[in-house]
């Protein structure tokens, strides 16, 4: 297997720069994408429970239905707050151990600290996405219950 040349070397690492930049930059839209769906839920949850409130009175079924589904949608925002704290963390700790290489020295605890805050950050995002389908299907739930539709016959 032949060596690379100092070129060739170059142009891998000009590439790798590429696909990681590309890589971080498709990650902070996914993580604030997460934060996104899972807040407007909310907002459009609460604007339509509103408005339907608003016109039929007493609606406990709805209100104790919507409840969990905001509390998912809640979760959800705060999983991504956490995920985009750890996403800052896990680019912080591969800056330190980029600077000890240069130092020619090694770095363990920044590489834990690494592997871990990544691992953390996909799994909170995961979560956030995961709450945000939990809580669209409590929305369902409660709109489509039965005693919703009796209190709005009334």
């Amino acid at each position: 297997m032949a060596v690379p040349n100092e070129a060739q070397h170059q142009r891998n690492f000009e590439e790798f720069q590429m696909i990681n930049e590309k890589a971080i930059d498709t990650s902070n839209i996914v993580l604030k994408s997460a934060l996104l769906i899972n807040g407007g839920a909310a907002v459009a949850v609460l604007g339509f429970v509103a408005s339907i409130v608003k016109d039929n009175g007493d609606l406990t079924a709805l209100l104790e239905g919507v409840a969990f589904a905001l509390m998912y949608f809640a979760w959800g925002v705060a999983a991504s707050v956490i995920a985009l704290a750890l996403a800052y963390l896990t680019h912080y700790s591969m800056l330190a151990i980029l600077n000890k290489r240069t130092e020619g020295k090694s770095d363990r605890l920044s590489r834990i600290a690494n592997v871990s805050s990544h691992v953390l950050a996909f799994l909170a995002t995961v979560s956030a996405i995961g709450l945000f389908v939990l809580g669209a299907y409590q929305v369902k739930a409660t709109i489509s219950s039965d005693a919703l539709a009796s209190s709005l016959m009334e």
